[in-house]
């Protein structure tokens, strides 16, 4: 169990860091509600965007988005609603994500 959270803790930065590479900023990580969690928070050019990271060994058990299932997706959604209605935001252009990792794409990258 231990080992899949480190894998998922990796991927987590990996994809924090393909983020600010890529313009984003940043605003909050594993942002946490009884309804739900959100990987990644992030704003590029006026859109708002809620990250998940779904890092896996590899595509023996399907690609990593597919574990995002329906449930999740309303979790998520959920929880970017209480995550706008407690810092008292309003966004016109928000985005759901999902970023694919796999260990063999870190391992090249290490």
């Amino acid at each position: 169990m231990r080992y899949r959270k480190n894998v998922g803790d990796i991927g987590e930065d990996y994809a924090a860091d393909m983020l600010t590479n890529s313009g984003y900023r940043i605003i909050e990580r594993n942002y946490r509600t009884k309804v739900g969690e959100i990987d990644i928070i992030a704003i590029r050019d006026g859109v708002l965007h809620f990250v998940e990271v779904k890092t896996r060994n590899g595509f023996g058990y399907g690609y990593p988005s597919e574990s995002v299932t329906e449930v999740k997706q309303r979790r998520i959604r959920k929880a970017a609603e209480q995550y706008l209605q407690t810092r008292r935001m309003t966004w016109k252009r928000v985005s759901f994500d999902v970023y694919e990792i796999t260990t063999e794409l870190l391992e090249d990258c290490m």
